[in-house]
């Protein structure tokens, strides 16, 4: 009998611990932690340059497409506070510490919207400014 009451005692406290270490939050689901100042702009087709901002520094870039056609940036230190991208139809420029992001476009000379999306993350945070430029 004492046997069965260390072993429910046991047991109680082992239920305890595993239901106190459980969260609300599920793995994966971050708070936002970057927290941009905008994260969808609508430009008209002439050159046009944008300026958002964010909240934290410690946000890298995760990497950007054009018209859904990712964009190489081997040779970018993404992690940096200060980077430049120059591309042929945009420019993305990361300054300031680390929390202003100037973005470029040059005129769309095509017959079609451009889309640009410049992934962010921090931690288990993902997040992005998605540009729609129109034709």
């Amino acid at each position: 009998m004492k046997k069965i009451i260390i072993y429910g005692f046991i047991t109680l406290i082992l239920i305890f611990i595993i239901s106190s270490c459980t969260s609300e939050n599920e793995d994966g689901k971050w708070d936002d932690n970057i927290k941009l100042s905008q994260k969808t702009v609508t430009l008209n087709s002439n050159e046009n340059s944008i300026t958002i901002t964010t909240e934290s520094t410690y946000w890298w870039l995760n990497g950007i497409s054009l018209n859904n056609d990712i964009i190489d940036l081997t040779s970018v230190d993404k992690l940096s506070k200060n980077f430049v991208i120059i591309n042929p139809d945009f420019q993305v420029e990361r300054k300031e510490d680390g929390k202003k992001i100037i973005i470029t476009l040059n005129q769309n000379n095509t017959n079609s919207e451009r889309i640009l999306v410049i992934g962010m993350q921090n931690g288990d945070y993902f997040d992005g400014i998605k540009i729609i430029q129109a034709k």
